[in-house]
């Protein structure tokens, strides 16, 4: 057989990226009968079959039995654990605030000669209805696990410091509230944190602390299969993503933070389960936390190294480093190629210079082309396909879909180099698409240099692959020696560029689809050299190529997308009672109901919603009948006025003993100062409240109550209301059967029973 140059690009291509993208997944499982100073995900399934055995939120009876879980373990392993018991409050997403009464499980291992602690963090509560397998049993049992390994072996150097969170889904309240007061906290001089936001896939070094240059070296040096990018902290920054590691990262103590996000589909639901979690993705974090634990354990942790550094990974999970002010002048290195190939166009008269800023241009709305058709497509999907209006954030057979989305932009990107390549040339076009990525490396270089990787290396590819092929040979037939370059200047750019678009994906779902889907374009334009050799540019052959099999991916992906017991469709329903009112609704945050849970919401009784719960906007509300449930309690301690403030001091509880609690000044009454649970929050405005409700949310309130004192503006009359949360449905009222195929979701809504009350002082 005959090999064509574009037969031989075309192969070569889809191995390259078939490949690339094959390494993003998580290493094999190893077995419960590998060595003891191994980890194996197979052990660790033990303690994730014990602790996602129900939901533990903050407060719940299974919270309190994976407590006692975790404490009988560590004193198996002799580890003796502590309780951090403490009370904690948090601004950080302003009102209404977030509090709660936390426990934090708390354990060492002393080194032979400790320098710092290594703090191993994971968090054990889960949100309220889902078990929690991956979110984060799977970093609990990971550390568990690892630190049966560590002690099979003689002690490390420095003193081990396993950290098992409380409330980190009530906004990080058990990690603050170790770093807030905990004695040992001033000894932690690395952190590593482990969470999921998926059920499976690539576990990611996503986030680093404070002067990244020395913990980035040692990640490469010591973990078998590190997954880095410092493109993922730049972004992160830049999205608000908080986890337990946040904590360590203000306190500006070094460290990494490990996640993975693929299956979304179970993430923060009931279907997080065992079953569903991909032990891999287990294996892979408890290959980071083992490996690191010895390597940092290992060595001095009291003057670490501060500098910043960039870094990515290559072929292989091979990691590459250099100091981040590096950025600058490898940008200008890029720069001068740039400017050296456009003016070697432009002498070979292959491209001129109103071409090649026209071929931006082109590319420029290729680009706005490619995101607007698939941003449309998924949008379009999302209206007419029940099933992807039901979920959250993406389907159970998301790879299908990813597929189907990323060939859509190919395609639509393939069929606009056709159109514009009718008024331009080759070289105009592929420089013009290098100086778009040109312009967003000087972005990045100035303002994220983290990131400046993404645009330096695979451009820098590209471009000798222009200045090989493109200029050099000019319209002359393509030879086996042209497709050999090609193919050689594209393995560093797919080894870089093209985990972008796969990850971005994965992150941002289908809903989001027009980003990844721009970035798949952008990833393109490295490539026309290579679509013009395979006959982009003349023939809309190429465009059908990508097309056809995305319409058959797409096809597949929306036959096969539908609801069974193991991947249950999203239905949300709850009973909210207003005591202060006498009144009781059904309500429900979809805005497609499904026959069941269509049955609680007939015309006769449909409602506007009127019954507002935190964090969760109501689309159905009707009647219901009223039972007699206690509303929250309030009992005035003190009230005196002076000086034109009035101070209360009140004691709220809960005569239903909910673990959740919502307090909130609902007039519109100045609050200057407030004390919840012995936490003093002190408001820099004196008009906080008039605008806007201040309150708190309470996780974990014990059946006591809490104290909460407040500071007014003395100007009559305030109103406070008061709503608790329950995570079940009235067994008065109790449902018929749910069918199997459905579950409660959204956690914050589905399957609880609110009931509210109002206090006029």
């Amino acid at each position: 057989m005959a090999w064509s140059p574009r037969l031989v690009v075309a192969l070569a291509l889809l191995a390259l990226v078939a490949l690339r993208i094959a390494q993003l997944s998580p290493p094999s499982v190893v077995p419960r009968s590998a060595p003891p100073d191994v980890f194996s995900a197979e052990r660790a399934r033990a303690h994730l079959l014990e602790l996602a055995a129900e939901p533990r939120p903050t407060g719940s009876a299974g919270h309190r039995r994976a407590r006692d879980y975790l404490l009988a373990q560590l004193a198996a392993l002799g580890a003796p654990a502590e309780v951090q018991r403490t009370s904690v409050l948090s601004r950080q997403w302003g009102l209404p605030y977030d509090a709660a009464r936390v426990e934090n499980v708390v354990a060492r291992l002393p080194g032979a000669d400790s320098t710092r602690a290594v703090a191993l963090v994971a968090h054990y509560d889960s949100v309220p209805g889902s078990p929690g397998a991956a979110d984060d049993g799977s970093g609990v049992a990971a550390l568990l696990e690892t630190l049966r390994a560590l002690k099979s072996g003689p002690p490390l150097r420095n003193d081990v410091l396993l950290l098992l969170t409380d409330a980190e889904e009530g906004g990080v309240l058990g990690g603050k509230a170790f770093m807030d007061e905990h004695p040992l906290r001033g000894e932690i001089g690395f952190a590593l944190n482990f969470d999921a936001r998926g059920a499976g896939g690539v576990v990611a070094m996503f986030e680093t602390g404070p002067g990244d240059a020395f913990p980035v070296r040692e990640l490469a040096r010591a973990a078998p299969m590190p997954i880095a990018s410092s493109l993922f902290p730049a972004v992160a920054r830049r999205l608000g993503h908080s986890t337990d590691f946040s904590v360590f990262k203000r306190a500006g103590i070094p460290g990494l933070n490990f996640a993975f996000s693929d299956d979304a589909a179970h993430y923060h639901t009931p279907s997080d389960t065992v079953d569903n979690l991909d032990l891999r993705s287990v294996q892979h974090a408890g290959d980071y936390a083992l490996s690191l634990a010895r390597r940092f354990g290992g060595l001095d942790l009291r003057r670490p190294d501060r500098e910043d550094a960039v870094y990515f990974n290559t072929w292989g999970a091979h990691v590459v480093s250099h100091p981040i002010g590096w950025a600058i002048p490898i940008a200008a290195l890029v720069f001068g190629l740039f400017a050296g190939a456009a003016a070697l166009a432009r002498r070979r008269r292959r491209a001129s210079l109103g071409g090649i800023f026209a071929g931006s241009l082109a590319f420029l709305a290729l680009l706005l082309g490619a995101a607007g058709a698939v941003g449309g497509l998924g949008w379009l999907l999302r209206r007419v396909h029940p099933a992807l209006r039901a979920m959250p954030f993406e389907p159970y057979n998301a790879p299908a879909f990813r597929i189907a989305l990323a060939l859509a932009a190919l395609a639509v990107s393939a069929a606009g180099y056709r159109l514009f390549r009718r008024r331009l040339g080759a070289c105009d076009l592929a420089l013009g698409a290098l100086l778009v990525w040109l312009s967003l490396l000087a972005g990045a270089s100035l303002s994220m240099p983290g990131a400046s990787f993404y645009f330096a290396w695979p451009l820098a590819s590209a471009l000798v692959g222009v200045v090989a092929v493109t200029i050099r040979r000019g319209d002359a037939p393509p030879t086996l020696g042209d497709a050999a370059l090609l193919v050689a200047t594209a393995a560093p750019a797919v080894a870089l560029a093209v985990p972008g678009p796969y990850l971005l994906f994965v992150a941002l779902g289908l809903p989001m689809a027009a980003a990844p889907a721009l970035s798949v374009a952008l990833v393109f334009g490295l490539f026309l050299p290579h679509a013009e050799l395979l006959g982009g540019g003349a023939s809309r052959r190429l465009a059908l190529a990508f097309a056809l099999p995305g319409l058959a991916a797409l096809a597949a992906a929306c036959a096969t997308l539908g609801f069974t017991e193991a991947e249950p469709r999203p239905a949300s329903l709850a009973y909210a009672l207003d005591a202060a009112g006498g009144k009781a609704h059904w309500l429900s945050a979809d805005p497609d109901l499904d026959p069941w849970t269509a049955g609680y919401f007939p015309a006769g009784r449909a409602q506007a919603p009127s019954f507002a719960v935190p964090y969760v906007r109501v689309a159905h509300q009707s009647e219901a009948p009223a039972l007699a449930l206690p509303p929250p309690s309030l009992t005035v301690l003190g009230d005196a006025t002076g000086g034109g403030v009035r101070s209360l001091r009140l004691r709220v509880a809960s005569p239903r003993r909910a673990p959740w609690l919502l307090a909130e000044v609902a007039s519109p009454t100045a609050v200057i100062r407030a004390v919840v649970d012995g936490r003093r929050v002190e408001e820099s405005a004196r008009g906080a409240g008039r605008n806007q409700r201040w309150g708190f949310t309470y996780m974990g309130l014990p059946p006591e109550g809490i104290e909460w004192s407040l500071e007014v503006e003395d100007a009559g009359p305030i109103e406070i209301r008061l709503m608790d949360q329950t995570y079940e449905l009235p067994r008065e009222l109790a449902p018929g059967s749910r069918p199997k195929e459905l579950m409660g979701v959204p956690y914050r809504l589905a399957d609880s029973t609110f009931v509210s009350g109002s206090f006029w002082l």
